[in-house]
């Protein structure tokens, strides 16, 4: 039996990586999927429905999930997705800068939840997936300002778990470390250089590679189905082990074998 087999689902930032990954999974297990973003995806796909929104536009995110309610009439699943990134120490980071994360990363997932779930608590049931970061379970010296945003919503998620588990309501976050994805890749000065500088992003990652976008969509998938039912404000890395803690010194290295699966 597919797993998510009769439940819609909304996904806001479905055209690339994660986002995309997971609109596979749903769509696999069952699930009426309508996803959205600023752009059109960046493989097609048969079996659902893809809009352009701003997901940072009020206007924009209520008419969005009004007319999924229209056509669906009701919603079992949000994934909020929608994030950038920004690899600033808090001394280079300007005002703007600050602003336009904070809206992109934040007000983003709080204009979605706020629009879905009114939804579910009118039907009692809903399961709320957030992508956050493992940088919103630890301190990282090299992106404070995107930390502080991932952290948010984790804050948000918890607050929401305790505030409505009681009416059928669950949420949690995901935590994923590096991830290939065209946001990791558009951290480096080329995407070239993502092959070459692979010792370097996982230089402090105890699995000694960087993850896949399936694996962060599979997470997801479980988290949307009912097999995670009693899970709830749960923040959940998958980053191969990055945020549990500290490595042997001598695997702080940039020759690391890389052969590790």
């Amino acid at each position: 039996m597919v797993r998510l087999a009769g439940k819609v689902a909304v996904i806001f930032g479905g055209a690339r990586g994660i986002g995309l990954a997971t609109v596979k999974e749903f769509l696999a297990e069952g699930a009426v999927v309508f996803a959205s973003d600023i752009r059109e995806p960046a493989a097609q796909l048969d079996g659902y429905r893809h809009s352009l929104v701003d997901a940072t536009d009020e206007t924009a995110v209520n008419d969005f999930v009004a007319g999924v309610i229209e056509d669906a009439g009701r919603i079992d699943v949000l994934v909020n997705n929608v994030g950038v990134h920004l690899a600033k120490p808090l001394t280079e980071t300007t005002l703007e800068d600050f602003d336009n994360i904070f809206t992109l990363n934040v007000r983003a997932a709080f204009l979605g939840t706020r629009a879905v779930l009114p939804h579910m608590l009118a039907q009692r049931s809903g399961s709320i997936i957030t992508t956050s970061s493992n940088g919103g379970m630890m301190g990282r010296p090299s992106d404070p300002v995107y930390n502080a945003t991932k952290h948010a919503l984790v804050g948000l998620t918890k607050s929401l778990a305790v505030a409505h588990a009681h009416q059928g309501i669950r949420a949690n976050t995901v935590n994923p470390g590096a991830i290939d994805t065209d946001m990791l890749r558009s951290t480096l000065a080329s995407p070239d250089d993502f092959e070459a500088k692979q010792h370097q992003l996982v230089a402090s990652t105890p699995a000694a590679r960087v993850g896949e976008a399936t694996e962060v969509a599979k997470a997801i998938l479980f988290l949307a189905t009912d097999e995670s039912r009693f899970i709830n404000g749960a923040v959940l890395p998958i980053d191969g082990a990055k945020s549990a803690g500290a490595m042997p010194s001598n695997r702080y290295s940039l020759d690391f074998d890389l052969g590790v699966r």
